[in-house]
This record gives structure tokens, C-alpha cells and sequence, in this order.
């Protein structure tokens, strides 16, 4: 696993009307292979990186390292299931 380190101390506020995760049509994506397949302005905005370095990569790219295994582990379970 990825140990995206080091952290920042930055904190980004999201806005309250912005959704990063609704559906696989409309906003973030990531395959069984762990990489990102789709994003959307918000996802992007809030990751942080360009459209361009999210595209294909890991999702574990945008981890942040203090995320809780079991958040990230239920996470996993649903893309596996198909989910969004």
C-alpha cells in the first residue's frame, strides 16, 4: 500500500453544495485495478491535482495518510460491489 507522506497541514474546505461522490456517471470513478477512470470539477478541485495527473492513476493517490484502514477497506468492498 501507498504511504502518501508527507501530509499537509492544509485543510480545504468543501462546499456544502459540491458533491464528489454521487454516481459513477456524473462524478469520480475508480476500476478494479485501483485507478481513477472519471472525475468531476469537484474532485478535482478538492484533491488538489490537475484533471491531467488524476486520470489513470491510483486511486491511493489521493489517500491522505492519517484516512483509517477501515474507512479505506470499506471503501474497496464498495467499488468491488459496483457501487459508486
Amino acid at each position: 500500500m501507498r504511504v502518501n507522506l508527507p501530509g499537509t497541514d492544509i485543510e480545504h474546505e468543501m462546499r456544502a453544495d459540491r458533491i464528489i461522490v454521487s454516481s459513477t456517471d456524473l462524478m469520480s470513478s475508480t476500476d478494479l485495478k485501483g485507478r481513477i477512470t472519471q472525475v468531476n470539477r469537484a474532485f478535482v478541485e478538492i484533491s488538489g491535482f490537475l484533471e491531467e495527473e488524476l486520470m489513470g492513476a491510483p486511486h491511493n493517490l489521493i489517500r491522505h495518510p492519517d484516512m483509517p484502514a477501515a474507512a479505506f477497506a470499506d471503501l474497496w468492498k464498495t467499488v468491488q460491489a459496483g457501487k459508486p
